[in-house]
């Protein structure tokens, strides 16, 4: 199931791009934001376009794609044309969407990554999930070690999944002339937008999900097996000991409920 659900008729809903319909504000978000969710024997979907064929991709698979994958891909593209061989992009925080950033970023672009985390764990998943570089985000001269790595040119593109005021300055440091620094993170960090706190030409953009067409196209890289989201499954009557186990950060991957 495609997540944010339009309006169904204005011209982004009619190019896929539910998620920036233009009459979104009188919209429900989707299922299970602002309405009853996927957490039942049965979900209502207010229309088949909505829908989008997995194959023979294990539903419990296809259900964290929805999000977790479909999320950075989408963010992705918008640099795609950009993510040439001789380039870097840096992704801060190898979380859910991180970690599965770094696996498309490999299967659909040459460019050279870098990712950044707090912690040496993460940090060596990174290299295991694509990244040439990594680079501790809390180390003080975390910016000149990446500049180190890029050269003057630095990186063309910085992919924030953490989206704090300390992630956002580290991003606006290493992202270079003409590039793009795109905040995915919700952690609502702040930054003095203005003339010279980011290179000339840089676009600052914080996108929202993804389109259908795009849900298609990722689902596709995951029943090519490209994509690998790491999933706990468990019965649907365990959801509120799920929800414990997630604030407790005893979950690996993602859980997937199954009615």
């Amino acid at each position: 199931m495609y997540g944010p659900w339009g309006c169904g008729h204005c011209k982004p809903c009619k190019q896929s791009s539910e998620n920036y319909c233009d009459n979104h504000a009188s919209q429900a978000a989707g299922g299970g934001l602002g309405l009853d969710g996927g957490m039942a024997e049965y979900m209502l979907v207010p229309s088949s376009r909505l829908l989008v064929p997995i194959g023979d991709l294990d539903p419990a698979i296809a259900a964290p794609i929805t999000d977790a994958a479909l999320t950075p891909y989408s963010a992705i593209k918008r640099s795609l044309h950009k993510l040439s061989p001789d380039s870097y992009v840096v992704v801060i925080g190898i979380g859910g969407l991180g970690h599965t950033a770094l696996q498309i970023l490999k299967a659909i672009s040459s460019a050279t990554i870098i990712a950044c985390d707090i912690t040496q764990d993460k940090l060596e998943f990174a290299k295991k999930m694509g990244a040439t570089y990594t680079v501790n985000s809390a180390d003080k001269d975390a910016a000149e070690q990446i500049i180190k790595i890029t050269g003057a040119k630095k990186a063309i593109a910085v992919l924030d999944f953490v989206g704090a005021t300390s992630t956002i300055e580290l991003g606006a440091k290493v992202v270079g002339l003409n590039g793009d620094l795109t905040i995915i993170g919700l952690s609502g960090g702040n930054y003095p937008f203005g003339f010279g706190r980011v290179p000339f030409g840089v676009n600052v953009s914080i996108p929202y999900w993804g389109s259908e067409v795009e849900l298609m196209e990722v689902i596709e890289l995951a029943r090519q097996g490209h994509i690998h989201i790491e999933v706990e499954k468990f019965p649907l009557d365990q959801a509120l000991e799920v929800y414990d186990k997630m604030r407790k950060g005893e979950l690996k991957g993602r859980a997937v409920l199954i009615p």
